[in-house]
């Protein structure tokens, strides 16, 4: 079936093919059949153009979010730990960091480790207002596995009590404002323990922080 058209003369319906209107004799232009074919034709070219928008907004918006969870995902860059820090306005230092089997040499006074003795020097600057006092449960020697090592009392008592190698430690030591004290403190650990970090705070109240030993 031949498409139809409206004559603009008599509005009657006319074959595009046709040149002269058959009801009013009116000579139809070619350009208004080509016009409404563009026209239709536009048309519906604007319509795939809309829906294809439609459907790519899904899936930029899925990369949008796909690149936002990835960078949440990043593994955040660790630190490098030092071997002095500030803990609430103390002041702590790794001097020294040693291994032994056993420590003591006065007879009557000696430890011989279950696993090994780390022994880490310490050496604290009070910042504060006021007095704090230091003892050897400021501290905790943590391992590569996370596993934490309290003091020796063992051990502390056999290094204080030396006749030769005498060890100063931090049992329930007083520190004034502006004053500074070094002292030692010993850990028995696993043998195979390595990997080391030092937990310590300035005094009972202090925050923990961690510090480098090796």
């Amino acid at each position: 079936m031949a498409k139809m058209v409206t004559c603009k003369t008599c509005s009657k319906e006319v074959a595009t093919s046709a040149k002269v209107c058959p009801g009013c004799g009116a000579k139809l232009k070619a350009g208004f059949f080509k016009k409404a074919i563009l026209g239709v034709v536009g048309f519906i070219i604007v319509i795939a153009i809309i829906a294809n928008m439609g459907k790519d907004k899904p899936t930029t918006e899925a990369s949008t979010k796909a690149g936002t969870e990835t960078k949440k995902d990043a593994a955040p860059v660790q630190q490098e730990l030092s071997k002095e820090g500030v803990s609430s306005d103390v002041k702590i230092v790794v001097d020294g960091f040693e291994s032994k089997a056993e420590v003591g040499d006065n007879q009557f006074s000696k430890a011989k480790a279950q696993g090994a003795f780390k022994i880490v020097k310490v050496t604290l600057t009070n910042n504060q207002k006021d007095a704090i006092t230091i003892d050897g449960n400021s501290f905790k020697l943590i391992d590569d596995q996370k596993r934490e090592f309290s003091y020796s009392t063992e051990a502390q008592i056999a290094l204080e009590s030396s006749i030769k190698d005498k060890k100063d430690s931090f049992f329930l030591k007083k520190l004034n404002p502006g004053l500074s004290a070094t002292g030692y403190v010993v850990f028995d650990v696993p043998a195979d323990a390595k990997g080391f970090v030092l937990e310590a705070s300035g005094g009972f109240t202090g925050k923990k922080i961690k510090l480098k030993v090796e």
